[in-house]
């Protein structure tokens, strides 16, 4: 099922299904509210009208109510409490967006946040989850709030690190390496480079890469993947084909605009998304203009997230085993609490799986 070309489904009805997806998950249930009009506008790349007549839907089946001046609100009532703050020793989790709350998150955290809160609890452990914006929120959470340490989700300044080593806390760092503290990742350099290789393979030559914010690592560490391989074959990557992004569904809209622009003897026979949400949203934006996957162009993302299950076909991926990274982070972090594990920061690195479902030619 695409937005576009070979789909019967109008584009409203296919972005009803993703929503009903993720209410059906309970994506929004912490703040009992879907984003705003202009957010999932800005997230599916489409005009006020489509999403109004998606939400209109959701009215009809009783599942949100529309409210005027205030935004469109769950019929079910948020959950009491949210399975990870009714006990235990209190564990703090810090991001720089709030991904339970808002529709700016990319799927990959959504099930990181759940997994990890999930995990700790059955070790004894009451997660607490706070987006910092700031230093001075920061320094507030961690003088302020009786706590047992910390988990950083992804990106964070090092300034927030050097405070919470200044208080002694125990602390972890998630999806972002860091050298001042305990880190766990996944082989980021060593999946971009071998799915790059893939592509090179199958033939390809010209290769856009959608990236995520240039200042978390995981960006970085994927786009060192890819130039090595082809500093390896003695080619450069040209800028042509590097598409700055945020993560977000969105991004992989603009990057299809740009290259359905471009003209046919330079246009990339194959896409690289630095995460599915991107992949998928160039996806959409490609076979609505009239292209075909892999017959045109080849897509490959990287994260394998289920949000788009049974709306898009399932896209070529990266796999980076969430669940091994929530293991291992729960397990790391619980020794710590008891003294057992090593004070020395040390870089756990989980391995990757490349996951082909077809859209790579």
């Amino acid at each position: 099922m695409t937005f576009g070309k070979g789909n019967h489904k109008p584009v409203y009805r296919q972005i009803y299904g993703i929503l009903v997806s993720e209410l059906d998950k309970g994506l929004y249930d912490e703040k009992g509210m879907l984003p705003s009009e202009k957010e999932l506008c800005v997230r599916f790349g489409v005009e006020r009208n489509t999403i109004r007549k998606s939400l209109h839907l959701l009215v009809e089946e009783n599942r949100v109510i529309r409210r005027p001046g205030l935004g469109t609100e769950l019929v079910k009532p948020p959950k009491e409490g949210n399975g990870w703050e009714a006990g235990g020793d209190p564990v703090l989790l810090v991001t720089q967006v709030d991904y339970l709350n808002t529709g700016k998150g990319e799927s990959f955290h959504y099930k990181l946040i759940h997994s990890l809160g999930k995990r700790l609890s059955e070790s004894g452990c009451n997660m607490l989850f706070r987006p910092v914006y700031n230093p001075e929120d920061f320094s507030r959470l961690i003088y302020g709030v009786s706590l047992r340490g910390i988990i950083f989700d992804s990106y964070n300044q090092n300034d927030y690190y050097r405070e919470m080593i200044k208080r002694g806390l125990p602390a972890l760092s998630l999806n972002q390496y860091t050298p001042l503290i305990t880190s766990v990742v996944s082989d980021n350099f060593g999946a971009s480079y071998s799915l790059v290789q893939r592509l090179f393979r199958a033939g390809h030559r010209r290769i856009a890469c959608i990236l995520g914010k240039s200042s978390y690592n995981s960006c970085q560490e994927r786009l060192k993947g890819v130039r090595q391989f082809y500093a390896e074959q003695g080619m450069e990557l040209g800028g042509e084909y590097l598409f700055e992004g945020d993560w977000l569904f969105s991004s992989g809209v603009e990057a299809a605009a740009r290259i359905l622009n471009m003209e046919a003897e330079k246009r990339p026979t194959a896409v690289f998304a630095f995460n599915d949400d991107m992949a998928y949203g160039c996806y959409s934006a490609l076979t609505r203009g009239g292209f075909s996957v892999p017959a045109d162009i080849s897509i490959a993302g990287f994260d394998h997230t289920d949000r788009y299950a049974g709306v898009f076909p399932p896209i070529s991926t990266v796999d980076v085993n969430l669940s091994a990274m929530v293991d291992y982070a729960a397990w790391y972090f619980t020794e710590t609490l008891a003294g057992k594990a090593p004070p020395i920061p040390v870089r756990i690195e989980v391995p990757t799986t490349f996951c082909d479902m077809g859209t790579i030619g």
